[in-house]
């Protein structure tokens, strides 16, 4: 389990703070017990795979974390995405909450699953055709994995230095065009791919964002992409665009 106190509050999703405590009550801070050797046992049936992934994925993460170059982090997201992208059964969280940021009240929910770390588990669900608005990570690197339904995921990169706390305009280049379904992952670091966005598809869709935090969090808050207009181009798909915040 995470070393954070039960009673810290901590940024599960840009904008959406939980606290621990509140959180691990549900399904109890011993849900899991591992050996050295990465045995897992107390667990039920239903949560076993979730459990077997927490075992696998706490020890790897834990060996890879503090590299946090660029292909550091490129080389802790593949094993992270290796592990969990066999995940089906993953437990409901003990609550959904409504993010704010889908077009109709409710369309899209976020719930905590404990029991990462050094990561944080954050599972997801869109109702059908909702979305998720594009945001940047600036303090912590993603593994996206899909479980239900299908999403098409945009990922975008600012044409040089990203400046978060201009209102100037500025280019984004899509870097990656991708529909999401179960078993598919999408990755997103501190250097690649930092802008994420999801729109779901007819039937709704369900996934995890595995979040691990590399850097304390700017004050600027979350920037959230607002796209205004393509450069006329066919092959780049580069963007003008500018950042809105919203908490």
């Amino acid at each position: 389990m995470s070393d954070l106190p039960f009673d810290e509050e901590i940024e599960i999703s840009p904008g959406f703070i939980v606290e621990r405590r509140s959180v691990l009550v549900g399904l109890g801070a011993a849900m899991l017990s591992a050996l050295p050797t990465g045995r897992v046992f107390a667990q039920a049936p239903a949560d076993g795979a979730y459990l077997e992934f927490l075992a696998s994925a706490n020890a790897t993460a834990k060996a890879l974390v503090a590299d946090t170059s660029v292909s550091g982090q490129d080389h802790y997201l593949r094993s992270i995405a290796a592990i969990a992208a066999g995940l089906a059964d993953v437990p409901a969280p003990q609550s959904w909450n409504d993010t704010n940021l889908g077009e109709l009240p409710g369309s899209y929910q976020i719930g905590f699953t404990p029991g990462g770390d050094p990561f944080t588990v954050l599972q997801w669900r869109l109702e059908p055709g909702a979305k998720c608005i594009p945001h940047a990570h600036t303090y912590g690197n993603v593994v996206t994995v899909g479980l239900e339904g299908v999403t098409r995921v945009s990922n975008y990169e600012v044409l040089g230095v990203p400046d978060y706390e201009s209102s100037d305009f500025f280019e984004v280049r899509q870097t990656i065009d991708q529909l999401l379904g179960p078993g598919s992952v999408n990755l997103v670091s501190l250097e690649r791919n930092y802008i994420h966005g999801f729109i779901a598809g007819p039937d709704g869709a369900r996934g995890l964002d595995i979040t691990t935090r590399l850097k304390p969090k700017p004050a600027f808050g979350t920037p959230y992409l607002d796209i205004t207009g393509p450069r006329p181009s066919r092959f780049d798909k580069i963007f003008q665009a500018s950042w809105e915040f919203r908490d």
